[in-house]
């Protein structure tokens, strides 16, 4: 299971700025996963991360350096 310590760390010090949320990791998806109040939000595999984020950003997510639509079966 491989992926991006860096990535991680920097994941993990910005959901610790978050108060009321509950954070759990779990190893899934090839990567390491970040559920919170359990629900899966982000997952890091290799260099990617992949997140959850409300439809009515994705205009301004999409606009984001490297993103790439994800469909449940894999990266477009």
């Amino acid at each position: 299971m491989a992926y991006n310590n860096e990535l991680v760390n920097r994941v993990r010090e910005r959901l610790a700025m978050e108060e009321n949320i509950d954070v759990e990791e779990k190893k899934m998806f090839s990567g390491l996963s970040f559920l919170v109040n359990g629900k899966m939000c982000i997952n890091i595999s290799d260099d990617n991360l992949m997140c959850r984020y409300s439809a009515e950003l994705e205009d301004e997510v999409s606009e984001k350096k490297g993103y790439r639509y994800v469909e449940p079966t894999g990266f477009q």
